[in-house]
């Protein structure tokens, strides 16, 4: 993913807790998704990338589309997308981008917390 600082990257791979199961349940559905919508990449953040996660838990994703779409093709396949994991997950989903997280100390936390799901 561009803009994603690999050293984060590099930290979120050491000492991780267990992804939940729903996302090897769905993994196939969730590649398919992905390809539809064209994302790049996709990771999940929060509870559910960090052993914290409830059956009553949202599910938080930093998503990155082909560097190819125009703006309002990324602006529609951000909705999209949101929608279809909500319903893919029977739960409420936070999609951001990398160039959402204006606070640097949730940055920080999201990329440093980040589990990768999909990478185009």
């Amino acid at each position: 993913m561009m803009g994603i600082n690999q050293s984060y990257k590099k930290m979120s791979l050491t000492m991780q807790a267990s992804l939940p199961e729903i996302f090897q349940e769905h993994k196939s559905a969730l590649t398919e998704l992905c390809k539809r919508h064209h994302v790049s990449f996709l990771a999940v953040f929060g509870s559910a990338a960090t052993g914290r996660f409830r059956e009553d838990s949202d599910l938080d994703f930093l998503v990155a589309f082909e560097s190819d779409l125009s703006a309002r093709e990324i602006a529609a396949a951000f909705f999209d997308l949101k929608l279809d994991l909500e319903a893919l997950f029977s739960r409420p989903v936070d999609l951001v981008t990398e160039a959402s997280l204006s606070n640097p100390y949730f940055r920080q936390s999201v990329l440093a917390g980040q589990r990768e799901l999909y990478a185009a």
